[in-house]
Order: structure tokens, then sequence, then C-alpha cells
């Protein structure tokens, strides 16, 4: 049975610290430039939890420059006004993880639907799809940004991307590489993929998604050879590995 996978994008489908790249030539040294990425998505990350933890939104890409500024007087760099602004207006330059081109045809092929509900603006979503080259793989691009005005988890984020799928709730999967935001596709009870490529341990704390891959290869190869089978409830580990 085809379902409607509704996938993250940011660390999920594309690589924010390749972004590096960019920082690099104004920095002159690439130890320098890897760690500014680093910080970065670290302190982006975080402030896109608080804010929205505190019902305070700030949008991006607003928000993303603040976290870039933070990052660079962290490590004392200074940089023109301009190189600033540049650098975070070439954040759409993030390569796609080497499995994910290949796992998105396949997942097309299979019959499934692909969206995308991610935290950025849908204009920043569509940037960095086309570079990285998932953009011709995607059914549509839902900004929680744009359109719920929250972050994830916020449950405004998962409800904008059940009442944007296009299919009964049951035929939903939510997949993602970060285990909070399966956190919050478990308590809103949905079908949920952790594509967990750093082989990070799980928390123990009763959230436990559908299945855990370590690249979204596996998860398309493991789709595959159900022949979409209904995949188990929320709450029941489906583990992939080899067969």
């Amino acid at each position: 049975m085809a379902m409607t996978l509704l996938f993250d994008t940011w660390g999920t489908l594309v690589d924010n610290y390749s972004i590096a790249d960019v920082i690099e030539p104004y920095v002159g040294e690439a130890h320098t430039a890897q760690k500014i990425a680093q910080d970065w998505r670290t302190h982006q990350k975080w402030a896109m939890f608080y804010t929205t933890l505190a019902d305070s939104f700030v949008p991006h890409p607003g928000l993303n420059e603040a976290c870039l500024r933070w990052a660079l007087d962290k490590h004392h760099v200074e940089l023109s006004e301009a190189a600033i602004k540049d650098i975070n207006a070439n954040y759409h330059k993030l390569r796609a993880y080497p499995d994910v081109v290949g796992a998105l045809k396949s997942l097309k092929e299979q019959g499934h639907t692909l969206k995308i509900v991610a935290n950025p603006t849908k204009k920043m979503i569509e940037e960095h799809s086309k570079f990285a080259g998932t953009f011709p793989y995607l059914d549509e691009i839902i900004s929680s940004g744009d359109e719920a005005q929250a972050f994830k988890p916020s449950p405004k984020v998962y409800e904008l991307g059940m009442r944007r799928a296009g299919c009964p709730k049951e035929q939903i999967l939510w997949v993602t590489g970060h285990f909070w935001e399966i956190v919050g596709a478990v308590r809103q009870e949905l079908k949920c993929a952790w594509t967990n490529r750093a082989r990070q341990p799980m928390l123990k704390i009763g959230m436990t998604p559908t299945y855990e891959v370590q690249n979204l290869q596996e998860l398309a190869d493991r789709l595959k050879r159900e022949g979409r089978a209904e995949p188990r409830g929320p709450g029941e580990a489906a583990r992939a590995s080899a067969s």
C-alpha cells in the first residue's frame, strides 16, 4: 500500500555541516570553518527549540543569521557585514547525504508520495532541495515556519503535516534524522522512521520509532521488502537490519 512520507530536511535529507564549504573562503582555514558550521547548527537547533517553547516565534532566515553571528562570536572571528550576509544567503548550499537521492528515487518508484514538512521558509527549502538534487522527487514542500509559525517538535507542526498529507493518518510515515522529532511524532500517534546516521543511543523514555535505520536507503529497501504490508504502529520497534 502506497503511503505519504513526510520528511524533515535539515539533518535528514541534507547535511547542514556542509555549509563549512561556504564559510572556509572567509576564514581561510578548513578546521575553523568546520567548527563554526558545527556551532552554527547546534545553536540554530536550540534557538528553534526555545523560541517555539516560549511561544516567541522568530522566523528564518533572520533566526539563522542570528545563530551564525553567535557562532562567529564564540570563535572570535570578525567578518564584515557583507561577508556575514553572503554566508547566510548561501545557506542553501547544503549537500544531500550520499544515500538520499537514490533512496528518494526508489521510494517514488514504489508509489509513495513524498513531501517535506520542515522549519525553514518554503523558499529556503526549495533552494537547498534544488542544490542538493532532491527537488525532482518531492510532491510538495510545506514550511512550518511560514504556515504554523512554529518549529519542531511543536504539535502545531505535526498537525500541519497531517492536514496536508492528503491521506488517512494511518497511511502517513514521518521521516526524520532527529530523535526529538520522533518523540513528537509518537506523541501524535504517527508511524515514524528515525534515520540514525550518527548511531546515537535511543533515549529510554518510552518513545520508540516504528523504524530505526542508519540511512534513508535502508528505509527504502525495508519498505520495498515489506511490499508495503501495513507497518507496525508507534511504539513497536521495527529496527532495520540486514537480512
